[in-house]
């Protein structure tokens, strides 16, 4: 009994004084859209995954990013916005954070912060052309850190007075770990394009086109409905990695296209995965683009072809395409196996295994990364989507917007930036480093 008094005792005495030298940290929200969460490690920075919570122990700091400024909203202090596009918060002792020289205290109910507006990352257009894009627009979405250098996620080539898009350009896959970058030193064929030119990004001045006016098209059209129903294909992104899900998420009018339904969530989906597991050993470009028009079958009562175009309200028509491709091509070559090839994927129910010849004879089987997997197992499966791979010389002419090998001569020579700024019909703010 008196060694259980004793305990007590002594627990009721020092247990405070202990307490005091451990620290809970420091703790924040970060609602959506979250802001880019940067860490300095010697002398890198690194972007790392933003998470719906931020906590650091006493005496790290942290750099947050934002586009278009910050929103702080706290208990007791109400909201305040930010226009800095770039913070530095630090943990301190007491488990509060400095933040622009002001002290954010958790102890009357945690802060929260996100980024103003709806844009996390940025779109910006290349002096330096994309392959095979001299005439069109060379757009790159990502960020720029000013000095610290950049991330750059997806580039496009885009014909601004069609609107079309041509196709997409990536590099499979980014880590949840980015490495900011300095100019040119980019893993893959984003490397060689700029963050030029600030595009401001606006949706008026793209065709507006809803998924569910594209369902009710199918449904309302007599012919279309008997042939598919209204599940049968769907709107929505060409580039359907998850990786790229957040960047693109802003510019998807930009993007999207008429899916079939079973070929974008069966061998597609497949192929995607398959890329996701080979990249962990190595980095592969990817081309993606689309390629004619689905052409329906003859019926009784017609004599004639028709091909699926889809009629907008707005007056425009949107066609719905006959392949997606994706032109693969491993960044570092190897010795053996295939380094480069093109996957075709048949957006269309009517498509044989016969039609298949027509464009190369398949080549699937050379691809050491497919064999095994789920995309290799099921393509000859038309509920899952017919494709096919194909040698780049097969089809490269066959295909369109596919990028073809250029002479260099034909290619636009870059464009030496002076250190004088360059005018422009937009201000752009310059981020020149971390603030402190």
């Amino acid at each position: 009994m008196f060694e259980m008094l004793k305990g007590l005792i002594l627990g009721l005495v020092f247990g405070p004084i202990l307490l005091q030298g451990v620290s809970a940290g420091c703790v924040l929200n970060l609602d959506s859209p979250r802001p880019q969460v940067v860490n300095n490690f010697g002398s890198k920075y690194l972007v790392t995954e933003s998470k719906p919570i931020l906590q650091r122990e006493a005496g790290e700091s942290v750099y947050l990013f934002c586009s278009n400024g910050f929103n702080l909203h706290q208990n007791y202090h109400g909201s305040q916005t930010f226009n800095n596009h770039q913070i530095k918060l630090t943990c301190n002792y007491d488990d509060s954070w400095n933040f622009l020289n002001t002290e954010i205290n958790s102890n009357q109910g945690l802060p929260n912060i996100n980024c103003l507006g709806n844009q996390v990352s940025e779109m910006y257009e290349s002096r330096s052309p994309m392959k095979d894009c001299a005439k069109h627009m060379s757009l790159v979405v990502g960020q720029s850190f000013g000095d610290l250098g950049s991330v750059k996620s997806v580039a496009m080539c885009y014909d601004i007075i069609q609107q079309q898009l041509k196709y997409v350009s990536y590099t499979a896959y980014p880590s949840k770990l980015k490495v900011i970058e300095q100019a040119r030193t980019q893993v893959g064929q984003l490397n060689r394009l700029g963050l030029d030119i600030y595009v401001a990004y606006t949706r008026s001045l793209f065709r507006e086109v809803s998924a569910l006016d594209i369902a009710e098209k199918f449904r309302k059209d007599t012919q279309l409905n008997m042939l598919f129903g209204a599940e049968t294909y769907e709107y929505t992104g060409l580039i359907q990695d998850e990786a790229f899900a957040s960047d693109l998420l802003n510019f998807k009018e930009m993007l999207g296209i008429v899916w079939l339904r079973g070929l974008r969530t069966g061998n597609w989906r497949h192929l995607l995965n398959a890329m996701h597991m080979a990249s962990l050993a190595a980095k592969y470009d990817v081309n993606v683009g689309v390629s004619g028009i689905v052409t329906l079958p003859t019926l009784q009562s017609c004599n004639e072809t028709r091909r699926l175009t889809i009629e907008l309200d707005s007056g425009d028509t949107l066609p719905v395409p006959a392949h997606i491709w994706a032109h693969i091509r491993a960044v570092e070559p190897t010795v053996n196996g295939t380094d480069e090839f093109v996957v075709i994927a048949h957006n269309s129910p009517f498509f044989t295994s016969s039609d298949r010849d027509g464009l190369c004879r398949s080549m699937c089987e050379e691809v050491d990364w497919l064999k095994n997997s789920m995309f290799f197992k099921l393509r000859h499966y038309p509920a899952y989507g017919l494709v096919q791979c194909c040698h780049v010389l097969d089809v490269e002419n066959k295909l369109d917007n596919f990028p073809k090998n250029i002479v260099q001569s034909t290619f636009i020579e870059p464009v030496q930036i002076s250190e004088e700024p360059i005018e422009e019909s937009i201000a752009i703010p310059v981020y020149n480093s971390f603030e402190e």
